[in-house]
């Protein structure tokens, strides 16, 4: 795996003082004016456009410390359409995040992070094919090792 040990990050982008969605929303509810809306604004929330999955996956790739090039190559990516999909130019399907997650060695929490900012569906237990993935994910395999199981339990390898 790509990944370097930075755990205490693990879950959707966050401000600098890393509070829980949890915690942003009981200070969002806790609002009782448009000044303090203003400073909940200023401090703790991202422009939208940070949550696609460009954005949500450039932080992952920032707070862990890793290269775009090396996650496309570990992707089993085309380079070119690689970057594409980092720079937001193009949107990949469920596979191609799942690939990339795993390449960069992503937690489970963090990949579940990234395709809920893409619009996609989250790994869900009670799907086979879903929960090898998991199994892989929490193994710390890479793609390879993941579809190699894939295919040794007769679902679709991840394209």
């Amino acid at each position: 795996m790509l990944k370097k040990e930075n755990d205490a990050h693990a879950g959707a982008p966050q401000s600098a003082d890393t509070k829980t969605t949890g915690e942003l929303l009981h200070i969002l509810t806790s609002t009782h004016s448009q000044k303090e809306l203003d400073n909940y604004l200023e401090t703790h929330a991202k422009p939208d456009a940070s949550l696609d999955f460009a954005g949500c996956f450039q932080h992952f790739l920032e707070i862990h410390d890793l290269k775009k090039s090396d996650i496309i190559r570990a992707a089993q990516l085309d380079r070119t359409y690689g970057y594409q999909i980092l720079s937001g130019a193009r949107q990949p399907g469920r596979d191609k995040i799942l690939a990339m997650c795993i390449a960069a060695g992503l937690t489970l929490r963090e990949t579940q992070r990234c395709l809920e900012c893409a619009g996609e569906g989250i790994l869900y237990a009670r799907s086979s094919r879903d929960a090898v993935i998991i199994y892989g994910i929490e193994h710390r395999m890479d793609v390879m090792q993941i579809n190699e199981l894939l295919a040794d339990k007769k679902e679709h390898i991840l394209e």
